[in-house]
């Protein structure tokens, strides 16, 4: 097994970064108040919100979402990742059904490893501590910009209005991630470092997501064309250099991203039989309101020396799955929704000249494919700190929330055009499949695969799969057929390993429970919501 002393990396990574790109503050500390009344002072810690949200804790837990919505593996055990995608069976073509080799289930394993004790093995604290310090951060912001001793120049009331919508910005990317993966949380403005045990359910979560999306609406309205020299320089203060700063996020670029996320947030935690005609015209109409394809985003990306960033030359998600690392690998069920001739496979991936194969540590672990390197033409995968992650909604992801809507509410045609509009948009080059005469469920087909070919790692793949009840038990209507799996030539009886054509019964998890390393200093509170599944 691998072993990455994944605290070493990080101390590396902090003390090499340099301080006029990252200045970090710790929102616990008493201390800052001295640094956070000055101008430059407030800026530096809002940059430094990358830090606390989208660190290494971040990486850790998007990554888990590409393995559990299988578009990525790794067959390592270290941060628990091969527990949290190990499925519970896969049947061979000729019946025979492969259990895991480790034996429990994804929740009774996962539940087994969540405990202080268990450390790095607990996979329920990443995305819950990324995102809860990053809310924690926003409330001392929020509350620094306000303080009567803060001193600003210039156009002060358009200032603080880009750093108030920064701070609410990220409180609902925090709010809408803790909402997305965990039974229930906590809602916390308190800019002190201290908390409640107020446990809400993950519905009122996602509710104080969109309240903070409105916030951040409100105060974008605020900003006048006129002042937008001021909004430029300040929002080009916050964005480390290796965020992809020169791709500056307009206030109605932001305003759009907005509502793009807010669809995803509907669909994400809402399972498509529960879906209702009014839900899909919710989608509708936040997607029509969404991005562009001319819009920039909210990015991670690494500095070329690998640090001056997040990463420490690691800690990203295109670096994992480069040669370089290699802690994750390409999904054989990713790469068989792509058409044969799609343009975007050839570009993208690659067949090895010799397969992983991992069999011993899942019968999902295994893979005959690639990612071409960035620095070769690729576009997910680096030995060389390349790249930048989309971590926001996007376009694409906006345009197919319109498409599933109008085919699952009967508009095939109108759907299957927008599916033919991204595939040219991404350079596919496949035929059209607009007026080829389909029917409901061979659009559905498709838009399931599109929507994992043009999303790859774009932070959708885990909640598109449970909303469509992939995840969910064969016992319960769930799992996969006819899914491409590399088997062992061992298991087979063959000289070789070979693909063949599996059921997969993945019973994963809809929801995480609320880590132990948060319950042991933060019992519930009276009347809270559940938080445990």
């Amino acid at each position: 097994m691998k072993k990455i002393i994944s605290i070493f990396i990080l101390v590396v990574f902090l003390s090499s970064c340099q301080k006029t790109d990252l200045e970090l503050i710790n929102p616990n500390s008493p201390t800052p108040n001295a640094s956070l009344t000055v101008e430059d002072g407030i800026l530096a810690f809002s940059k430094g919100l990358y830090v606390k949200g989208l660190g290494a804790n971040f990486v850790i837990g998007w990554s888990l979402h590409s393995f559990m919505g299988d578009e990525l593996y790794s067959p390592y055990g270290n941060w628990g990742w091969r527990w949290a995608e190990q499925v519970t069976s896969i049947t061979l073509p000729n019946g025979t059904v492969l259990k895991n080799p480790i034996g429990p289930e994804q929740k009774p394993q996962l539940q087994s490893t969540n405990s202080r004790t268990a450390g790095d093995l607990n996979v329920f604290k990443y995305e819950w501590e990324s995102m809860n310090l990053l809310n924690a951060s926003c409330n001392l912001l929020l509350a620094s910009i306000d303080k009567p001793e803060a001193k600003f120049t210039g156009d002060v009331a358009t200032k603080k209005a880009t750093l108030r919508a920064w701070a609410y910005w990220w409180k609902a990317y925090a709010y809408s991630h803790i909402g997305s993966m965990y039974v229930s949380g906590i809602i916390n403005n308190n800019s002190d470092g201290t908390t409640n045990g107020n446990f809400i359910t993950r519905d009122a979560i996602i509710n104080e997501a969109t309240s903070n999306f409105d916030k951040c609406l409100a105060q974008l309205n605020a900003i006048a064309t006129a002042n937008i020299d001021a909004y430029n320089s300040t929002i080009d203060a916050v964005i480390p250099d290796f965020a992809a700063r020169s791709s500056r996020i307009t206030p109605d670029m932001w305003k759009r991203q907005i509502s793009s996320y807010k669809a995803r947030n509907l669909m994400a935690n809402k399972k498509v039989a529960a879906m209702t005609t009014a839900d899909w015209t919710a989608v509708t109409t936040l997607a029509n309101a969404g991005m562009l394809a001319t819009d920039n985003n909210f990015r991670i990306g690494m500095d070329p020396n690998g640090t001056n960033d997040l990463s420490g030359a690691f800690y990203h998600p295109y670096s994992l799955l480069g040669l370089g690392t290699q802690f994750t690998f390409v999904s054989e069920r990713l790469v068989q929704e792509f058409e044969t001739n799609d343009a975007r496979l050839a570009a993208n991936f690659y067949l090895l000249t010799s397969p992983n194969l991992r069999n011993d540590r899942g019968f999902n672990f295994g893979t005959r494919y690639g990612a071409v390197p960035i620095e070769s033409g690729g576009k997910f995968a680096t030995s060389d700190n390349r790249g930048f992650m989309e971590v926001g909604a996007t376009y694409e992801e906006t345009r197919l929330d319109i498409a599933e809507a109008n085919i699952r509410t009967g508009a095939i045609e109108a759907g299957l055009i927008i599916i033919d509009q991204i595939r040219t948009y991404q350079g596919a080059n496949v035929a059209a499949t607009a007026g080829t005469g389909l029917t409901q469920a061979a659009a559905i087909a498709i838009l399931k695969r599109e929507r994992r070919v043009a999303l790859f790692q774009r932070g959708t793949a885990f909640y598109d799969a449970r909303r469509w009840g992939v995840t969910q038990s064969a016992s319960s209507g769930g799992g996969r057929a006819a899914a491409n799996v590399l088997i062992q030539g061992s298991t087979l009886g063959t000289t070789g390993s070979q693909i063949r054509s599996c059921f997969i019964d993945y019973n994963f998890m809809d929801y995480f429970d609320i880590p132990l390393n948060e319950l042991d200093f933060n019992a519930p509170a009276p009347g809270s919501a559940p938080v445990k599944q």
